[in-house]
């Protein structure tokens, strides 16, 4: 097995108790009495690892907009898909619960590190700084979502957490863009001990943030050039470093034998047995032994991938409707398990009606797929069987390096600025050898170079929970997110011969209200200072 940072859980570190008497407790780790050597700060900078999402919160994101739905109808991503969400959806409130989670811990290592007299200052300065750019990742995903939160960098009790109020987005950015500028410099370009925040995973966090906050999906912080600015500057440095590059294989890049590739910036490691997930039980096939993927992608992100040749399936002759996942971008094959897919224990997918007994079929139970189609990142063979479903070691990839050679591309196409460096840096990621699609040529209209990066990250980076921010910071989610029936697959009937589109019975809803998350129901009962966001009141 791979070398993997083992993240403890030190549940008590900061517990700070004491009697009438004043005595140290001695049945719980307590702030008088751990905080003592450098060990201390790493083992409580270990355990913050732990709040990173998981695989099913990040990729399950892409449920919420148009390259996929939701296969379970009863789901709280069916009611902010159909936008008949409320305050008190648990969803709202399980996101906000785990980023304050991630973040109370963050400010209770800043809040006691320093009564550490450091015998090597060099690794505590490391590991505090990866704290610092960790409770700056927590808080970018937390204005992505709600807008203004409440910005709070030390511990705070019940009766202070009553009084805290949203603080702009503006005053966040300018926070994040502070902490992680001054991390970097104690951050190392890279380590032994996979898993931890590196210089490059600081700055790929910098630069995915200030893309976002570009955005302005608040409409109350319009300073999109300073944004992209950050942005362009920090994905730049990434790829300075020469630390990073493109897995020769697409194929490959959500392996168990491709984990800590050079393309891999910042993920979450898992071991088996010991910290483990369930990406194979909540996004494998019915098929394999599981309880049915929680996505079914739809048409929308099948017709996107190009044909071999680099055209539109509307624009390419050669396109064949009887065949239609045949001379396309590889990346579709390494996306999405289609009719005649191989799955990963040797057999055939097949979710076609009539054409075969398989439990994959459509219709064959609740658990399947409602489009045909299932996401194929980090099905892995390995994880196949009822006894380990949902004991899988595969590590969850959150930054790669092809995102931020798009965003560094995008950066300049926003601003207008080297468009031969923008385009140089599509054209990288189009010609990963065993994706090996034409280049782009003779594209140098600020429109068409934007047109071209949005594809490329819808195609690149599909399913793995980037949709669902892109068409919110780019305000297309209105556009692309209301349907009355979502589309699937596309077979030929077993009896006429004729193609068939599966269509759904199943729609979308978006709304101006829907690009921020409410604040939680129960967040503003327990402090009424906190406002709303517009339409969710």
């Amino acid at each position: 097995m791979k070398n993997k940072s083992v993240y403890l859980f030190l549940a008590c570190i900061l517990a700070g108790c004491a009697d009438l008497l004043d005595t140290v407790p001695t049945d719980r780790l307590s702030s008088e009495v751990y905080w003592q050597t450098d060990k201390d700060a790493e083992y409580a900078a270990n355990a913050i690892y732990q709040f990173l999402e998981s695989p099913v919160t990040i990729l399950g994101r892409d449920v919420m907009s148009d390259i996929a739905r939701s296969t379970f109808e009863t789901s709280d991503e069916t009611k902010v898909e159909a936008s008949i969400a409320d305050p008190q959806t648990n969803i709202f409130q399980n996101t906000w619960n785990d980023l304050y989670k991630g973040i109370r811990r963050c400010n209770d290592y800043m809040a006691n590190v320093d009564k550490i007299t450091p015998a090597d200052a060099a690794l505590v300065n490391r590991v505090t700084s990866e704290v610092r750019t960790l409770r700056c990742y927590f808080y970018s995903r937390l204005v992505s979502y709600f807008g203004d939160v409440p910005l709070v960098t030390a511990p705070v009790g019940i009766s202070e957490s009553k009084t805290l109020t949203r603080t702009p987005v503006a005053e966040i950015y300018e926070f994040i863009h502070r902490e992680i500028s001054e991390s970097a410099a104690y951050l190392p370009e890279q380590t032994n001990e996979k898993g931890r925040v590196t210089k490059g995973a600081a700055l790929a966090i910098l630069a995915r943030t200030m893309l976002f906050a570009a955005g302005n999906v608040t409409e109350t912080d319009s300073r999109p050039a300073v944004y992209l600015e950050r942005a362009r500057e920090a994905a730049d440095a990434v790829i300075a470093s020469n630390v990073y590059s493109l897995l020769p294989e697409y194929k490959g890049l959500f392996t168990y034998e491709n984990e800590n590739s050079r393309e891999v910036i910042f993920d979450r490691q898992f071991v088996k047995d010991l910290q483990s997930n369930s990406v194979m039980n909540n996004f494998g096939a019915v098929s394999l032994g599981n309880n049915g993927s929680m996505m079914s992608p739809t048409i929308v992100l099948v017709d996107e991938y190009e044909t071999a040749g680099g055209k539109k399936i509307t624009e390419d002759s050669s396109y064949d409707p009887e065949n239609p996942y045949v001379n396309r971008d590889p990346r579709l094959g390494y996306t999405l398990y289609v009719p005649g897919s191989i799955l990963p224990n040797g057999t055939v997918y097949d979710s076609r009606p009539g054409w075969s007994s398989s439990a994959d079929v459509i219709g064959a139970s609740y658990q399947v797929s409602k489009t045909g189609l299932l996401p194929r990142k980090y099905i892995n063979a390995e994880d196949i069987g009822q006894s380990n479903r949902s004991n899988c070691g595969i590590n969850l990839i959150l930054i790669r390096y092809a995102e931020i050679l798009l965003t560094a591309a995008e950066a300049r196409i926003e601003l207008n600025v080297e468009p031969d460096v923008a385009l140089r840096y599509i054209n990288e990621v189009r010609r990963r050898p065993d994706v090996d699609m034409p280049a782009l040529s003779g594209v140098a209209s600020q429109d068409a170079l934007r047109q071209a990066v949005r594809h490329e990250r819808m195609v690149e980076l599909g399913l793995e929970g980037n949709r669902f921010f892109d068409i919110r910071r780019w305000k297309i989610a209105e556009s692309v997110c209301n349907a009355d029936r979502i589309t699937g697959m596309r077979y030929v009937d077993k009896n006429s011969g004729e193609p068939v589109t599966i269509t759904t019975d199943y729609y979308k809803r978006f709304t101006k209200r829907d690009y921020l998350w409410p604040v939680p129901y129960n967040e503003r009962q327990l402090n009424p200072g906190l406002t709303q966001n517009n339409g969710w009141n």
